[in-house]
């Protein structure tokens, strides 16, 4: 039998998931189905980034442009944990947990999707990141990823809390580039630190990991 490489194993993952997805998830939870093709959108396109062999190209920077774009459509799926208080899980007869197999299912399909485009997005966020390191000598390996995650925890908060997708950057440059202006305030800031924080330790935990193998 052929190698599969781990980038069509990866693709394979999210297919099953989004057709799993299109037939058991149900409203509330529908809304899985987009943010999750959404989260492996900038996954996609870090692989297709890899095949570009020069850092200091022009594809490499359209394409790094366009990815970081996209990327934070992939750590968004951490706040879409908080649609799990929709299914009102605690028995209130009891004070426990209920054990509703839909409740439980919708929480499944939550996780793999969310933990899915958080790792993956994560670790290819830095290997994109390694790359320009070595291109340009950077010694200081953590300094690049951490600046990429802050602005994708200002993604997150542009899509959470405008409600703005990532399109109109594109579409109509000069509006969300107003909207970027006039959203700055301290609990913002919070919010993508505390995002960028979260995002740090799990490429710790991933580089743990595979320095432990």
């Amino acid at each position: 039998m052929a190698h599969i490489s781990m980038q069509w194993k990866i693709r394979g993952f999210f297919l099953v998931d989004l057709i799993i997805l299109g037939f058991l998830a149900e409203s509330p939870f529908n809304f899985l189905v987009l943010n999750t093709f959404l989260g492996y959108v900038p996954i996609e396109l870090a692989f297709q980034i890899k095949k570009i062999k020069s850092v200091k190209s022009l594809p490499f920077l359209l394409f790094f442009v366009i990815w970081l774009a996209f990327y934070p459509n992939a750590p968004y799926l951490m706040t879409d944990l908080f649609h799990l208080s929709l299914l009102n899980p605690h028995d209130y007869a009891n004070g426990l947990l209920s054990n509703s197999p839909r409740m439980w299912l919708d929480f499944g399909l939550l996780m793999v999707s969310m933990f899915g485009a958080l790792l993956i997005g994560t670790y290819e966020l830095n290997v994109i990141a390694q790359r320009i390191n070595q291109a340009f000598r950077i010694k200081f390996i953590w300094v690049l990823p951490t600046i990429l995650m802050a602005a994708s925890g200002i993604g997150v908060y542009i899509g959470r809390f405008l409600r703005i997708h990532s399109l109109y950057l594109f579409l109509t440059p000069t509006w969300f580039i107003k909207q970027i202006l006039n959203m700055w305030n301290l609990r913002m800031v919070f919010f993508v630190t505390i995002l960028t924080i979260v995002q740090l330790a799990v490429l710790w935990l991933l580089n743990g990991i595979k320095k432990a193998d």
